[in-house]
Order: structure tokens, then sequence, then C-alpha cells
């Protein structure tokens, strides 16, 4: 089964095209090429992280649903009136848009909420805790994430500065999508390293 193959071989599927894309980004003359699998990368983190946290239950599959819905809402709210996060608009290179928001971008509102909580659930699975915990992890991939985005157009502020609002807002819809979950499916599962892999290329694209 594909689930089983991906479990078996997460850290290959993981590492590997990151450690591609790393390379052909830093390489001008393909730099153009691996930018545009941008989304290709995202839907890649999504399906691992799904697929090894495992054991999914009709609950968290609803709370999963819900979560992408929610992450696409406020992102619609912040991108069309500016009432969320700030005044922020989207490139072109996140994949295709409804509404002004990468449909991508909702995933990884999901993928972010499953791999913190993988991440917390190794301390605490205390429901609040665990939700508060695993939202300033979330927050604290956007503060890094932020000035790598800006760099290559994935999203503008306007003015070019991230306002504060940003932070606070991640950490909030974090905490609540959070609380969807009653615990990530498999307390024992690898998903958490996708934020350290990510954390990592993202290092790498800033100091270019």
């Amino acid at each position: 089964m594909i689930s089983n193959f991906i479990k078996k071989n997460f850290f290959t599927l993981l590492l590997v095209p990151y450690a591609v894309g790393t390379i052909g980004i830093l390489l001008p003359l393909t730099r153009a090429l691996f930018l545009g699998l941008t989304p290709v990368m995202l839907i890649l983190s999504f399906v691992l992280v799904v697929v090894e946290e495992g054991k999914w239950t009709r609950f968290n599959v609803f709370a999963l649903l819900f979560i992408f819905a929610g992450g696409f809402f406020v992102e619609f709210i912040g991108v069309n009136y500016g009432y969320l996060f700030g005044d922020y608009q989207y490139g072109t290179t996140l994949g295709p848009k409804w509404k002004g928001v990468p449909l991508t971008i909702a995933m990884n509102w999901a993928m972010l909420c499953i791999a913190s909580r993988s991440l917390v659930n190794l301390v605490t699975q205390h429901k609040a805790l665990s939700a508060f915990l695993a939202a300033a992890v979330v927050t604290a991939y956007d503060y890094l994430l932020e000035p790598v985005a800006i760099k290559f157009s994935w999203w503008w502020w306007d003015g070019g500065i991230i306002p504060m609002l940003n932070y606070i807002c991640w950490f909030g819809f974090s905490f609540i999508f959070q609380l969807c979950f009653r615990k990530v499916p498999d307390t024992a599962g690898r998903g958490f390293w996708m934020i350290f892999v990510h954390a990592i290329f993202y290092w790498i694209l800033l100091l270019m």
C-alpha cells in the first residue's frame, strides 16, 4: 500500500526532495524552475505528514477538514478585507488561487497544525497546554518564513512591513485550530520533522 511505502521511506521522501530543491534554487540556471515547484513541495509535505501520523479517526478527519476550511476562510478575510493579519497579497508562485488565496495555503495550515501537535505531543498531551505550545511553534515557524516569502514574492505586505497583528492572528487561529484535535492520531509519528526540515530550508534561502 502507498501509506506503508510512505511510512517506511518517510525520511527519504522528506529529505531528498528538499535537498534537491535547495540545490536547484541556489543555482541561478535552475532557480526559476525549482521555485515554480513550490506548490508541489507543499502538497508533498502535507501528504507525508498526514500519512505518517496515520490512523485517522472520523473525528480527527473532520477536524482536519475544518482546519483546511478555516485556514482558507481567515486567509480570504485577510487578503480581501485586511481585517486579519494585515494588508497583504499572494503572488503566483504558490499555485492556483481562489478569491486571492492559494489553495496550498489552506493545506499548509492543516499540515502545520498536525506537525506542530506531533512535536508538542512528545512533551505533553494535555489538551489546552498542547494547543498553546503548538500554536507557539506555528507562530515561530511563520516568523522564520515571512522574510523568505517576501524575498521570493510568495506574498508581500502593504508598505513592506510585517505587522504584529500577523503574528497575533497566527497564534490565535493556530490555538483555535489545535483545540479541534483530541490529539494527533499517532503520537509516535515523525510528522514533526517536517517543521525542522522546512526551517533549515528557509534559513538557507534567507542566506542566499
